[in-house]
């Protein structure tokens, strides 16, 4: 195959939600092209993408940091914009917000398209930093870009609803939870891992609301296409094992609330290490149930 059809298998691939299964083409487009060109950064930037949504971070920033290298001098202006995009994602996974939003803010400044993808992974600093009027209004900015009922869409809904969802007002986040739901579904099918992640964060507004049968369905379901596309080890089991586990310990089951939280833990441990805040986090929600 040559790296051009390397390359659309994997973004084929990934796009299907079957990232374990596009490591390999894009690892053999890479041996195939001259490792210090503008091709090469562009398979690194894939690779990067890949390796995230498959919680392999130290792959996935070793491949973004590459791309930002080869793409260090004009003209790489769209590639440059990604590069520098991939980085800015796996520096906020890691906890690095201030070198998020800067990597975000330089992509911004010299990109022409893909403004509204960038706006959106600027909202998602802004929201950890605990900036929700920033965020939301970087949101909203993406939203009139895209257009509300368009596919892309999808991902600012997802984000407006987890803003509401931050500032406890779980009744207005729902709306948006369910629309995002509603536009990825129409695009990727009900078991693509994008629809269940979209599920799983409008169970969360539904816990706030004490509407605990119906999140659970949303969680379960979740976590089951999660096991079934990713390794054991990924971000997205340990979200929605904390999550389970939140709503178990506010049903007062607190035996499996523990079970929960503490696979959430083993693997956010693997994968963020100890002293991240997201590790952090499920510690304290395991510590709150008490012996």
């Amino acid at each position: 195959m040559s790296v051009a059809e390397l390359l659309a298998t994997a973004r084929s691939r990934f796009d299907e939600g079957r990232a374990v299964e596009a490591v390999e083409p894009a690892r053999r487009a890479l041996t195939k092209v001259e490792p210090e060109s503008a091709r090469a950064a562009n398979i690194h930037v894939a690779l990067s993408a890949i390796h995230e949504r498959l919680s392999r971070y130290d792959e996935a920033e070793h491949h973004a940091r590459r791309a930002v290298e080869l793409t260090d001098l004009p003209p790489h202006g769209r590639l440059r914009v990604h590069a520098l995009a991939s980085l800015a994602l796996m520096a906020r996974i890691r906890g690095r917000l201030e070198e998020a939003e800067g990597l975000y803010l330089a992509a911004l400044a010299i990109a022409e398209e893909d403004t509204a993808s960038l706006l959106c992974g600027l909202g998602v600093v802004h929201k950890y930093a605990g900036r929700y009027d920033d965020a939301e209004r970087v949101y909203r900015d993406a939203l009139a870009l895209i257009g509300p009922d368009e596919p892309a869409a999808a991902s600012v809904w997802h984000n407006l609803g987890g803003i509401e969802h931050s500032r406890g007002r779980h009744e207005d986040g729902e709306p948006h939870a369910r629309r995002s739901v509603e536009l990825r579904q129409r695009t990727h099918g009900p078991d693509h891992p994008a629809v269940a992640a979209d599920r799983a964060a409008l169970a969360s507004l539904l816990v706030g609301q004490r509407r605990f049968d119906e999140a659970e369905v949303l969680y379960r379901q979740a976590l089951a296409v999660f096991e079934r596309v990713y390794p054991a080890d990924h971000y997205d089991v340990a979200v929605t094992c904390n999550d389970l586990g939140t709503l178990l310990a506010a049903r007062g089951d607190e035996a499996e609330a523990r079970r929960y939280y503490q696979r959430a833990i083993d693997i956010k441990r693997r994968i963020l290490g100890p002293g991240h805040a997201d590790t952090a986090l499920t510690v304290r929600n395991l510590a709150a149930l008490g012996n």
